[in-house]
């Protein structure tokens, strides 16, 4: 039984053997190499960290791991013909360091290829500050004191639990913000934009995207072209909203002013029953919708409204040029 056993497993073995070997032979632009780089940097755990980072095509992946060095893991993988060596790392890759300050960079060199990239992992401590510029790929910061500010030419940025400021800037790519303490600024020539609690506030701007804002202090959202929409949620200070023709639509009590404004989308808000404002709304080609037992309008078609409910309060202002307004 255990001779029978023994030759099934050496027979499977080669039988995988040869299918991997048949598969290779037939495919090998896919195939992929890789080399390793590894650095551990000893910093002063009485004073932040500020780590700079410039590269040219790269994932970065920043993370809180310990609070006494700064680890940094780099792999290149390159199609076959391409350098992906030790030795092609330890040349593309800059470590430089002083003091608590370290600066990680990338120069090309005459063996990369457009396809060639690298993936870099840096585990620093909790208090540390960063600033990150990537020309391709992506960016992820999380778990660290900051403040933070990323910039990519054409690329994603995900960024979350940072305890101060945020600021995420890309030529074309989506920005993802969660669980920020300080005031965020984000801002894509072309992609999404969402931001999750921060209580500071947000200023996002999208040349064409959406953008989704939940429980957010003071904010602006501007979406400058297409149909990109504006959703907010838990809006904890006054907000400014404004689209090219895509639609806005706002779900939250009025701690503050709202101004909300498109060109040719429809608006929505949603209000608390017995919620105190002042509603100014406009629609210059739609209409002003109403689904509230507190707000009383004619029976004809209604283009325009200023109305105190329920005794008046924070002030919200509605303009459409030529979409539509509602009113819950």
């Amino acid at each position: 039984m255990l001779g029978f056993l023994a030759f099934a497993f050496t027979l499977n073995l080669v039988w995988t053997s040869l299918v991997f070997v048949i598969l290779a032979g037939t495919e090998p632009v896919f195939t992929q190499s890789a080399s390793e780089f590894q650095r551990r940097l000893q910093v002063d755990t009485h004073v932040p960290v500020l780590l700079d980072v410039q590269l040219s095509k790269a994932d970065v992946q920043i993370a809180y791991s310990r609070d006494e060095q700064v680890s940094i893991t780099a792999t290149v993988q390159a199609p076959i013909g391409a350098k992906a060596s030790s030795e092609f790392l330890a040349s593309a890759l800059t470590v430089e360091q002083q003091d608590n300050h370290i600066r990680i960079s990338h120069s090309d060199n005459a063996g990369t290829t457009s396809k060639t990239g690298i993936v870099c992992r840096i585990d620093v401590p909790y208090r540390t500050e960063v600033r990150s510029i990537v020309q391709n790929g992506k960016q992820t910061v999380t778990g660290i004191l900051g403040p933070v500010k990323t910039e990519i030419k054409n690329g994603d940025v995900k960024i979350s639990y940072i305890s101060k400021s945020v600021e995420a800037e890309s030529g074309s790519g989506n920005l993802a913000l969660q669980m920020i303490g300080g005031r965020v600024e984000a801002r894509t020539g072309n992609g999404n934009i969402s931001c999750i609690r921060a209580a500071e506030g947000v200023i996002a701007e999208t040349g064409d995207g959406d953008i989704i804002l939940a429980v957010v202090g003071p904010s602006k959202a501007t979406v400058k072209n297409g149909i990109g929409r504006i959703e907010v949620g838990g809006a904890r200070g006054s907000f400014s909203g404004s689209t090219a023709g895509g639609d806005l639509h706002v779900k939250a009590i009025p701690h503050d002013d709202w101004l909300l404004n498109t060109a040719s989308g429809n608006i929505r808000v949603e209000l608390p029953p017995a919620a105190r404002f002042e509603v100014d709304a406009t629609a210059n080609l739609g209409e002003i919708l109403i689904d509230r037992n507190d707000i009383a309008l004619p029976n004809e078609k209604v283009r325009r409204l200023h109305q105190k409910v329920n005794g008046g309060g924070k002030h919200i202002d509605l303009r459409s040029n030529s979409g539509n307004i509602v009113i819950r």
